[in-house]
């Protein structure tokens, strides 16, 4: 069986997976031949392997088979030799920790010398010993005890230092963990050839531990009137497959085959009694959070210089983009030129798409949350690009102004963003009314509450403000709430008591809201979250 290497000339990675294409040229003689492709990755799916071939030679391929074979060592160099730095590290620690028991033992032994002062006072007594001796043999031992706390204190720096070296080989061996191990797959291709010549062997094979996020930079632009969302398409593309991709022909797909494999089965659907629970909080808007910027790479600019005494004319350097196919219902891109991925997990981000979209902005506000009114836009994606779930960095012209996550949006459909706080929509919120009615029907007592919300539009241009109130939701049948006036009357009026106004604000224009309700309760009954 002849040995064939191959390299890996092009990847297509899938959200949570990848397609490797392998490829070797070997000389094949008539006959029936084997051809072993080996050192495969343990996360390959070993029902994916497919073999094709090409070449001057005549030949017919009978078949592929997947084989696993076991090392004395790991196959992988890199892997290998970073073991092989800890095994003698570790052979180290373990001298030097030797080492260290044998000093300390002597340690002991000379502090148990030291504290023979009685045999030392009862030499002097009878004579056999001299204060000089003595003092001399105390000296000897002090010296020896000197040397004995040097040598532990290098030990224990050699041995610090030891193992700071083992935590960082065993770092970055835990980043190769998908390249340990001493056993891979082989594959075996069955080649029956005809007529003498060269041959191209093509393997393909889907492996785990890959896969690619989306990330995007959305800047709003306004200019003349007209407003831009511009859309920096990035990805960010990793793999812990264990095996590196040098140099590969690199292609992105929007694919997601594990949800291909199952048909979802729906649950049964109960209802049942309705139970005494908390009623739902008003919601919230979801603003973009203010976040670190984001790592900006820097911006690279080319001259041309036609004289020493001309100023150097300055080029901005275009993103190369990758190629945009549809296939079906996926998409994939197509990234130029070849990519490096290496299989210790770290990312590689390369640029997917630039294009421009069109927003339709208005503005929202919550007063009795946060007085202030916020910038809204509704964007249909008319790209041809399906924007798959990741991180957005938001800004506004040049300023950052937080982050977001971005939903699945298909071509044509449409997705959300708020934008920032619009400081020229002032709004107010204020309560106006809050009486007690001194007349008691059927023993109960009634509340009064009137709230007035002032907006003004200091922009130049007209805004569309929906603006978001609420009145009391009760949690009691003997407590009844009542909107008893508002002025304009709400948009809408739901069921949990959400109030919604739809405003257009002429520039310069100042509206005023106002709306009571009344609350009607048991004359004994005791009330939490009044105003």
């Amino acid at each position: 069986m002849a040995q064939l290497d191959t390299t890996i000339t092009a990847v297509t990675v899938y959200p949570d997976r990848a397609r490797v294409t392998r490829q070797g040229q070997t000389a094949l003689e008539p006959g029936s031949q084997r051809l072993e492709i080996a050192d495969l990755p343990l996360k390959l799916d070993a029902a994916s392997v497919r073999a094709s071939a090409r070449g001057t030679a005549r030949a017919r391929l009978l078949g592929v088979e997947v084989q696993r074979h076991f090392y004395t060592e790991t196959p992988v160099e890199r892997v290998r030799e970073l073991e092989k730095q800890l095994e003698t590290l570790t052979d180290e620690l373990w001298s030097l920790e030797a080492q260290d028991q044998l000093l300390q033992r002597e340690r002991e032994a000379l502090e148990a010398l030291l504290a023979q002062s009685e045999q030392y006072a009862r030499g002097l007594a009878l004579g056999k010993t001299t204060t000089k001796a003595q003092i001399a043999l105390f000296d000897s031992l002090h010296h020896r005890a000197e040397g004995l706390n040097t040598a532990l204190l290098d030990l224990s720096i050699r041995r610090r230092e030891l193992k700071r070296r083992s935590q960082q080989i065993q770092n970055e061996l835990e980043l190769l963990r998908g390249s340990k191990g001493r056993e891979r797959y082989a594959a075996v291709v069955e080649v029956e050839v005809s007529q003498a010549g060269e041959l191209t062997l093509e393997l393909t094979y889907v492996v785990a531990g890959a896969g690619w996020q989306p990330l995007y930079d959305m800047r709003l632009l306004e200019q003349d009137a007209q407003t831009t969302l511009e859309v920096n398409y990035l990805a960010q593309v990793s793999q812990r497959t264990g095996e590196d991709w040098p140099e590969v022909a690199l292609t992105l797909s929007t694919a997601r085959p594990a949800l291909a494999d199952t048909l979802p089965e729906l649950t049964p659907w109960y209802v049942g009694p309705v139970r005494a629970a908390r009623p739902p909080a008003p919601r919230m808007l979801r603003m973009a959070a203010p976040a670190a910027p984001p790592e900006m790479e820097p911006e690279i600019v080319t001259g041309a210089v036609a004289e020493a005494e001309m100023a150097e004319e300055e080029f901005k350097v275009e993103a190369a983009m990758a190629e945009v196919r549809s296939e079906g219902l996926t998409v994939t891109y197509q990234v130029p030129g070849t990519v490096t991925v290496p299989a210790d997990g770290t990312s590689r981000k390369v640029a997917m798409a630039h294009f421009n979209l069109t927003p339709e902005l208005d503005y929202v506000s919550a007063p009795k949350l946060v007085e202030t009114a916020y910038r809204h836009a509704s964007v249909t994606n008319d790209s041809p690009h399906t924007l798959l779930p990741g991180p957005v960095n938001l800004f506004v012209g040049d300023e950052f102004i937080g982050a977001t996550k971005l939903d699945l949006t298909a071509p044509q459909g449409e997705f959300e963003l708020y934008l920032g706080i619009a400081d020229r929509l002032q709004v107010v919120r204020e309560l106006k009314k809050r009486e007690v009615d001194k007349r008691f029907l059927a023993d109960r007592r009634r509340l009064r509450y009137g709230y007035e919300i002032t907006v003004e539009n200091l922009l130049p241009t007209t805004a569309t403000l929906t603006l978001h109130d609420q009145i009391p939701l009760p949690r009691h049948e003997e407590i009844k709430v009542k909107l008893e006036s508002a002025e304009p009357k709400p948009t809408e009026h739901t069921d949990l008591n959400l109030l919604r106004w739809e405003l257009s604000l002429s520039p310069g224009e100042k509206r005023t809201v106002r709306f009571e309700f009344t609350i009607e309760h048991p004359r004994g009954m005791s009330l939490l979250g009044l105003p």
